[in-house]
C-alpha cells in the first residue's frame, strides 16, 4: 500500500544499486551506472502457442502447437502453409515487372514470413521466370530464416535445367531443388545439402512436363518418399481475396523442420517456373 511517505525500491538484480525515488520530487542522478550483465533469453521460456484450425467434415476442431519464435523452425508442426504474392502498383500500371514479393501464412492466417526478391532489372526484363535471384525470407523478428537462391534456368526446353539452392544463416546449406528431364509430366528432386542425395520426388500434372506453358493456372504437385505421400503443392484461386495462393500441405507430421524448409523452397520455385508471367 502507497503512503506520503512511502518510498518505492527498483530492485533490477543483486549487483546493481537500489534506486530510490521520493513523491516530492524526482531523484537526479549525476554519478555513472555501470551494466554488468546483459539481458538474455531465460531458457525456461516458453514459446508461445499458435492455434491452429482442423476442419474435419462439419466440425472444426482446435489445437495448440508450440511454435519457436525466429528462424525456419516456425514451420515445425505447421499442418500447411500459404503463399500469398503482393503486387506492386507499379507493375500493374506499367507492365514493368518488378521484384516479386511475397506472405507466409499459417492456416488460420497469420503471416509468419515475409519473402522478398532480389533480382536484376535486366535479368527481369530478358529472362522473365527463369531469371536468376536470391530470395530472403524473413521470420517476426526481421531476421533472416531462409534464403533461398536460383541461378539462371534456360536451355533446350524452358524447364531445364533447373535449380534452387536452400540456405539458412549463417551460410549453411540445407538442400538442392533439382530438376528432372521429363516428357509426360514436370519432375523434380529435393537432394540433401549434406551428402547431395535424393531425400524427396516432386511430381506435377500428367501430360505437362515438356513445356511450361501447359500447365494450368490450377494445378497439383505431389511429394514423395519412399511410395509414401509426404506433402503436396498446389496452385489455387481464391475467390475471398480475388488471387491465385500457393499452398503447401505437409501431409507426413513427422517431417522435420529441415524437410518443410525445403518443402517451401520447392514451393516458390513451382510459382516461378509455371505460375509467373513470362515473355
Amino acid at each position: 500500500m502507497l503512503q506520503n511517505d512511502a518510498v518505492r525500491n527498483l530492485q533490477f538484480d543483486s549487483e546493481i544499486r537500489v534506486a530510490q525515488q521520493n513523491n516530492t520530487e524526482p531523484r537526479v542522478y549525476d554519478g555513472p551506472i555501470s551494466i554488468t550483465s546483459q539481458p538474455t533469453t531465460s531458457p525456461e521460456r516458453i514459446p508461445l502457442p499458435l492455434p491452429v484450425s482442423t476442419i474435419g467434415g462439419s466440425l472444426a476442431t482446435h489445437r495448440s502447437f508450440s511454435i519457436p519464435m525466429t528462424g525456419f523452425d516456425f514451420l515445425t508442426e505447421l499442418p500447411s502453409v500459404h503463399i500469398e504474392q503482393t503486387f506492386e502498383l507499379n507493375e500493374s500500371l506499367t507492365s514493368v515487372s518488378s521484384e516479386n514479393r511475397y506472405t507466409v501464412r499459417s492456416p488460420l492466417g497469420d503471416a509468419i514470413y515475409s519473402a522478398s526478391e532480389s533480382s536484376t532489372s535486366r535479368n527481369r526484363l530478358l529472362c522473365g521466370a527463369g531469371r536468376p535471384f536470391q530470395m530472403h525470407i524473413l521470420d517476426k523478428t526481421h531476421q533472416e530464416a531462409i534464403l533461398l537462391r536460383k541461378p539462371l534456368a534456360l536451355g533446350a526446353f524452358c524447364c531445364h535445367p533447373v535449380n534452387l539452392e536452400v540456405w539458412i544463416p549463417p551460410g549453411n546449406l540445407l538442400g538442392r531443388i533439382v530438376n528432372s528431364p521429363a516428357f509426360l509430366k514436370p519432375e523434380y528432386f529435393i537432394q540433401d545439402g549434406v551428402t547431395g542425395e535424393p531425400t524427396f520426388c516432386i511430381e506435377g500434372p500428367e501430360n505437362s512436363g515438356f513445356c511450361c506453358f501447359c500447365l494450368p493456372k490450377e494445378s497439383f504437385f505431389k511429394i514423395h518418399s519412399g511410395g509414401d505421400l509426404r506433402a503436396s503443392i498446389d496452385h489455387k484461386w481464391i475467390a475471398g481475396k480475388s488471387q491465385y495462393t500457393t499452398n503447401v500441405y505437409f501431409s507426413d507430421t513427422k517431417l522435420s523442420a529441415k524437410d518443410r524448409a525445403l518443402i517451401l523452397g520447392a514451393a516458390f520455385l513451382m510459382e516461378y517456373m509455371y505460375f509467373q508471367t513470362r515473355l
